[in-house]
């Protein structure tokens, strides 16, 4: 998070430019467990939709940088 001020940008373009670079330097750090990866496939199919492995890390990955960015916001800022 340290040096990304576009994340909390107001402006959405801003905003997906920091995504994109905090998602870049996660991809070091953060790697989804194979196996939830699998459990949420099999959920979400469940559910009526059809995932592939590839779209639920996404996803995995994806909710960490938001979350990480929220938790940031309210309690580093």
């Amino acid at each position: 998070m340290k040096g990304n001020k576009l994340i909390f940008s107001k402006y959405k373009e801003e905003r997906i430019k920091g995504y994109k670079k905090l998602i870049k330097e996660q991809n070091d750090s953060y790697n989804p467990p194979k196996d939830i990866i699998g459990d949420i496939c099999e959920a979400m199919l469940a559910q009526g939709h059809k995932v592939s492995k590839k779209h639920a890390e996404a996803y995995l990955r994806a909710s960490y940088a938001a979350f990480d960015r929220r938790y940031y916001m309210d309690n580093r800022r």
